[in-house]
């Protein structure tokens, strides 16, 4: 027999179960849809277009504006927060100005809003909820960087720098006819450009604008007033002779002595009388007249120069200076003694003497009168010496040969002697230095020189 207990507390207890049931699954919709909700309200929070909130840029709230509007702000506040539109640059003499907008000089918002709007976009779903969370809650402090055009700036100091800057001026000498006349030198003005650019850098990149002092230095020149003070004395001098009625070669001589006189040569300097005298063109000052080829007198331009090149070698010897580079004529010549002439030719052939002297010495060079005059000036030496050369014919070389051409003016069995024989020599070159009392104190053996023998040459009849 089946038996039902149907007493009150059963019959309570139905209602109470239903009840839960029904709290349960209206607590289990709540608590879906709350997921759901929560779910779609983070999706849509990651799918904003507007910078996560906590997030500034140099100090500018950007959070929850969107990129356009961020750059906006930012542009805005900057222009109204900037107090100086230039640089100034301090001069010896004045201050120059550095405008900021022909640098185009700012900060880079454009890129600085972009990192501020990828915050919290990149990674899944869970890292960019978090990065979103601390954003809010610790925040985002970004600095935007500097830029500016880095090679106008420089090109804008480069010509504050040209009209800054002063070249020194070397001290001048000139004697002329024995007379001397000194010009003092002046220092310049350099400025220290890396210096100066690296101030101008650093102030616009700490933004602080502040003004730069432009770095300059005295600079002396090459040649100082303590450098010529002391030129007075004649060191050595020596003349040659010419033919002033020969006007291309007189002319050639006058321009070579333009060309040398007044050349200041410092200690140790080497002087190159060809570099002096440049090419021997037209356009350099030269006429075409008789020069020494082959043991031949030729027409060539710049005849004439050789005489002026012998005068110095000349002077240079008795002033007791040191010859470094010098090559004798092929055959001895009307207006020096052998082993006391230079030869000269453009680019193969030079004269070279060195200052070897512990003061600067200055040529002097003129040719007037049918002569050419050459002195070497300096500081008067402590103990004052007498130089003189001499030379010596060691050997006389006879020519070996008589030379003949036909000549068709010639009648038959006639002949005419062109060109009588010339021997050759081989000639030493002495220095000798005498102390004021007259006492040799030194020689020296300058060079052994050699000049060609010349045939005789004879026309006869063909």
């Amino acid at each position: 027999m089946l038996l039902l207990n149907n007493t009150p507390a059963n019959r309570n207890r139905k209602p109470s179960a239903l009840i839960s049931r029904i709290l349960f699954f209206f607590a289990a919709v709540v608590f879906v849809a709350s997921v759901i909700s929560g779910f779609f309200y983070l999706k849509s929070l990651l799918q904003t277009d507007t910078i996560y909130p906590g997030v500034t840029i140099d100090g500018v709230d950007v959070g929850g504006l969107t990129p356009d509007d961020a750059l906006r702000l930012l542009r805005e506040t900057y222009t109204k927060t900037i107090t100086k539109n230039a640089v100034i640059l301090i001069g010896p003499e004045g201050q120059h100005r550095l405008p900021l907008k022909d640098i185009a000089y700012g900060p880079d918002y454009v890129n600085a809003v972009d990192a501020a709007y990828r915050q919290g976009r990149e990674g899944n779903f869970v890292e960019r909820l978090k990065r979103v969370g601390r954003l809010k809650s610790e925040g985002l402090h970004i600095k935007s960087e500097i830029c500016y055009n880095k090679e106008k700036t420089g090109n804008i100091l480069d010509s504050i720098i040209k009209d800054i800057e002063i070249k020194p001026k070397d001290a001048g000498i000139r004697i002329e006819k024995g007379k001397i006349k000194i010009s003092p030198h002046e220092n310049g003005l350099l400025a220290d450009r890396e210096l100066t650019l690296y101030k101008i850098n650093k102030s616009l990149e700490n933004r602080t604008l502040d003004d730069v002092v432009i770095g300059v230095e005295s600079v002396m020149p090459d040649i100082t007033t303590e450098m010529v003070k002391d030129i007075s004395f004649k060191l050595g001098e020596y003349y040659t002779a010419f033919n002033p009625e020969n006007e291309s070669r007189s002319h050639n001589i006058r321009t070579a002595c333009a060309k040398i006189s007044q050349k200041l040569l410092l200690p140790g300097q080497v002087f190159s009388m060809d570099k002096m005298l440049g090419e021997r063109t037209e356009k350099n000052g030269y006429r075409t007249a008789k020069v020494i080829v082959g043991n031949e007198l030729v027409d060539g331009l710049g005849g004439g120069i050789c005489q002026v090149t012998s005068t110095v070698y000349n002077a240079v010897l008795l002033s007791g200076l040191e010859v470094v580079e010098r090559r004798n004529h092929s055959i001895p010549l009307s207006y020096i003694d052998m082993g006391r002439d230079a030869t000269i030719s453009y680019g193969y052939i030079d004269f070279k003497f060195k200052n070897n002297s512990d003061y600067a010495v200055v040529i002097e060079a003129e040719a007037a009168g049918g002569q050419v005059h050459v002195s070497i000036w300096g500081k008067r030496p402590d103990r004052v010496c007498t130089v003189k050369i001499r030379t010596k014919i060691i050997q006389v070389i006879q020519p070996e040969s008589v030379e003949t051409k036909k000549d068709e003016t010639l009648l038959p069995g006639e002949n005419k002697v062109v060109k009588e024989e010339v021997p050759g020599y081989v000639v030493e070159v002495y220095r000798d230095t005498y102390d004021m009392n007259g006492n040799l104190i030194k020689t020296e053996k300058i060079s052994v020189d050699r000049y060609q023998p010349q045939k005789k040459v004879i026309h006869v009849a063909p």
